[in-house]
């Protein structure tokens, strides 16, 4: 009998402890935006089998989620794109705006064959130790306004974490 109560009591006291352990975790928030971008492209070198430029967007970001995560968030972007044949890569940083002042630094690249990979890296104010991963799909474009111009916007979706 007396084993058997020891038995309950610690089998009670681990699914306590189990039970409080989500609620240390980090908190992750899935989101879906829309971002508009225009850029200046700053062309560096072109031939055929070579094109190297440098791309310096900025836009702002509607939030698709009922959760508004990124609502209203401006977004500055700089980038090297490089062209080899058919075939482009690319890399660069973003640093989004919240309207508050806070901000997080997204880090991205292409290469020749694969998907655009985007990562948090860095954040300011209740963003800091953020992590989160995101990928980006332009659903327009438009004619460019001037010369060496790009104006699209693209549909996001990803997930973010808060450290607790």
């Amino acid at each position: 009998m007396f084993h058997y109560r020891n038995c309950i009591i610690i089998t009670a006291v681990i699914w306590g402890l189990v039970a409080f352990i989500p609620a240390a975790q980090a908190q992750r928030q899935e989101f879906e935006t829309i971002q508009c971008l225009v850029g200046s492209i700053n062309p560096v070198h072109s031939s055929p089998d070579l094109g190297i430029s440098s791309i310096d967007f900025k836009g702002i970001t509607q939030s698709t989620h009922e959760s508004k995560l990124f609502d209203n968030w401006t977004r500055h972007t700089v980038l090297v794109f490089r062209r080899e044949g058919n075939k482009t890569s690319f890399n660069g940083f973003t640093k989004a705006l919240a309207p508050e002042g806070e901000f997080i630094i997204w880090e991205f690249s292409k290469d020749l064959q694969g998907d655009v990979v985007v990562k948090a890296v860095e954040g300011s104010g209740k963003w800091k130790g953020v992590k989160g991963e995101y990928t980006a799909k332009r659903i327009t474009k438009g004619k460019p306004i001037a010369p060496n111009t790009d104006q699209y916007c693209e549909k996001v979706v990803g997930w973010i974490e808060l450290p607790k």
